[in-house]
């Protein structure tokens, strides 16, 4: 009687073992109660375009689109000492590559400044351009940014580059691109790496904990950030020559029947 109780006592152990793990998996974990949900605010983050960024822009019209075309820059198949992954099937005009005055050559117009400026901010400052010199009074003019990245590395399941294609890319978005973490992850130690002028900055980032989520200056990433997930002690672990043969359950009752079984072996002989 007294050999069971102490083997269901070494069994309630592991089982409480095993829910303290489980907890470290899921994500928001504040949010576990439904009715009764925090009220959580994040603020607006839009990119500003920066010396070096290529940018995509587009100027048509619907009245007279033969003027129009006049504003964008033909697409060539070849170009001297340039790639053909450069310019992807789907785009239909040359890219514009930022000089380091910030600076882009528009067809017609000449050099306009838009490092500083959002993609709207430089819509609307061609728009006008057009008009008020009466080159194209119905223009509609779009901007797409083609090479602001980020990068995410660590425990993840695809880790590499992700492109940013809208403002407002979320830490959240961008492990979702990666496929999401994997199990082995640690979910509450999230690194973020961004250059802040000219200091390397390191952000901390728990995502099971939605407030610290949504209230982290990383919860929107900026071009070049790099996002770290650590793997787990026990991931860790594997990397040793003994890995993890010693947190393994079956181990410890295998022990724990073996001690039982000696001390009422040695029990018996003593009587």
């Amino acid at each position: 009687m007294k050999f069971k109780s102490l083997l269901a006592f070494a069994a309630l152990i592991l089982c409480l073992a095993s829910c303290k793990s489980y907890m470290t998996v899921p994500y928001f974990q504040d949010l576990s109660d439904a009715n009764n949900l925090p009220s959580l605010t994040v603020q607006n983050s839009v990119l500003r375009l920066s010396p070096a960024d290529k940018i995509n822009i587009v100027v048509s019209s619907a009245l007279t689109p033969e003027i129009a075309s006049s504003f964008n820059l033909p697409l060539q198949s070849q170009r001297i000492g340039a790639a053909s992954s450069l310019t992807n099937s789907s785009q239909s005009t040359m890219p514009y590559l930022i000089d380091s005055q910030g600076n882009i050559d528009f067809p017609v117009i000449g050099k306009i400044r838009v490092a500083g400026m959002t993609r709207e901010e430089v819509e609307t400052t061609i728009k006008k351009i057009l008009v008020d010199n009466k080159l194209l009074n119905d223009a509609v003019v779009t901007c797409e940014v083609l090479n602001q990245y980020i990068n995410v590395l660590g425990d993840v399941k695809n880790p590499g580059r992700i492109q940013i294609e809208k403002d407002n890319l979320t830490i959240l978005e961008a492990i979702a691109k990666c496929g999401d973490l994997n199990i082995t992850a640690e979910r509450n130690n999230i690194m973020v790496l961004r250059q802040e002028g000219n200091q390397q900055k390191v952000y901390r980032i728990d995502i099971s904990n939605a407030q610290n989520v949504y209230s982290s200056p990383v919860y929107y990433l900026y071009p070049n950030d790099v996002v770290y997930v650590n793997p787990n002690v026990t991931k860790q672990r594997t990397s040793m020559p003994i890995g993890n043969s010693w947190q393994t359950p079956t181990l410890y009752l295998s022990l724990a029947s073996f001690a039982l079984s000696m001390a009422v072996m040695v029990s018996n002989l003593l009587k």
